[in-house]
């Protein structure tokens, strides 16, 4: 039979008991250094493992020898692995996540199915409008027609109208020029 220990979680206020720090101070250390302090769970729940202990202990170590934030960095990096969050990715989520994708997916396809709509009632105005247009301009030519055929005909007769005024005058000048010959 196989014997599983496991170790206690602490918590911040566990760890500045067994440091001697005060646990604001101990706050401080973790938040400034997050990434190298081991934890388990979020919030008010979050618990430490036990080998914080001697990561903050490290960080204390540094600020009492006058080192600074940087360099106390530096020698974590070189001493205590990095702490990577991995998400943990199980059926609800991933279902999540499609059905969140589908849902986009969706309005994407109906905005642009809208959209569509749009394009084709305003293609079919436009082609309405050209038709109109068309025909607006076979009337105005209609009408110009019209227009010369009349004037052509007022020009006609008032044409006619000084001929035959010129006939009068001349005719009149020539039965002057007679009466004067029989006077």
């Amino acid at each position: 039979m196989e014997v599983i220990l496991i170790k206690k979680l602490l918590t911040i206020a566990d760890i500045a008991k067994e440091l001697n720090i005060p646990e604001s101070t101990a706050r401080y250390y973790r938040d400034n250094f997050i990434d190298y302090i081991p934890s388990v769970g979020e919030g008010r729940k979050k618990r430490y493992r036990p080998e914080t202990i001697e990561v903050l202990r490290f960080i204390a170590q540094g600020f009492k020898n006058k080192l600074t934030a940087m360099e106390i960095e530096n020698g974590l990096s070189q001493m205590f692995p990095r702490n990577i969050d991995i998400e943990d990715t199980n059926a609800i989520t991933t279902t999540a996540v499609q059905q969140q994708s589908e849902n986009e997916i969706k309005q994407y396809a109906q905005q642009l199915q809208l959209a569509l709509e749009q394009m084709s009632k305003t293609m079919e105005i436009i082609a309405d409008q050209k038709e109109e247009i068309t025909e607006l301009r076979k009337h105005i030519a209609e009408i110009e027609k019209k227009q010369e055929e009349h004037e052509q005909k007022l020009n006609d007769p008032l044409q006619n109208l000084h001929e035959v005024q010129k006939e009068i005058a001349t005719t009149n000048e020539n039965k002057r020029k007679w009466w004067k010959f029989w006077e």
